[in-house]
């Protein structure tokens, strides 16, 4: 992306019109573009913080990772999508560290955390903006965590599974055994169990790779009757 595409990028934010003209070429100025491919690490111990990422398109993993491995996603970003929580050593309210993957191809804008904070120091428009998009991240999370303790294991597995649907927009969804249970932080065999009797009962039919939903309405029962 060269340097007028991406001022046409940014002036479509609110925050841009109130940036002096001197931090504007500052922003563009650092501004970097990176490509990752499916299954690399976005962000991880070994490269932590890195600054805000603006996903122009690709599927991200936000997740955390505990001392034993096991992960939590917390949530996915797609096309358009910013990710605040990647310069959470930046955001004084963040106090943890979170790991990112790219689940797919994806092209991206950086705006590195040494510029990101002096960014964000010299114009509240710019602070204010990142930190609603970290409150709005915020609420992904706590729906993850009420789900993670108020539901069963097929009712989360059917709940991904619908949220999968809205955001993609397709009833085929890719998505393999593993790549679930990841994401709902279970096991791959109690995810397998769950998904063999869904598919049994008619409520989706599975494929290597991808599970297909055939029954929407059933799904949204799973999730009051279980």
């Amino acid at each position: 992306m060269d340097r007028n595409s991406c001022l046409d990028y940014f002036q479509a934010f609110p925050f841009w019109e109130h940036m002096t003209a001197e931090d504007q070429n500052f922003l563009l100025d650092n501004i970097r573009e990176l490509h990752y491919p499916a299954g690399a690490a976005v962000q991880s111990e070994e490269r932590q913080c890195l600054g805000t990422l603006f996903l122009l398109n690709g599927v991200l993993r936000v997740y955390l990772l505990s001392a034993q491995g096991k992960e939590a996603t917390l949530y996915r970003l797609r096309d358009n999508d910013i990710c605040t929580l990647s310069a959470s050593c930046m955001l004084s309210a963040i106090t943890f560290d979170v790991q990112i993957d790219a689940e797919t191809d994806c092209d991206l804008l950086l705006l590195p955390a040494v510029p990101f904070s002096r960014l964000m120091k010299n114009n509240i428009y710019l602070e204010n903006f990142i930190y609603k998009l970290t409150t709005e991240h915020f609420s992904d999370v706590i729906s993850g965590i009420e789900r993670t303790f108020f539901l069963t294991l097929p009712q989360r597995i059917a709940a991904f599974l619908l949220d999968e649907a809205a955001d993609t927009g397709s009833d085929e969804l890719s998505l393999t055994q593993e790549a679930i249970a990841r994401s709902i932080g279970s096991a791959r065999e109690a995810v397998s169990r769950s998904l063999k009797k869904m598919n049994k009962d008619g409520s989706i039919q599975i494929s290597r790779g991808s599970i297909r939903i055939l029954d929407k309405s059933r799904l949204y029962k799973m999730m009051n009757t279980y």
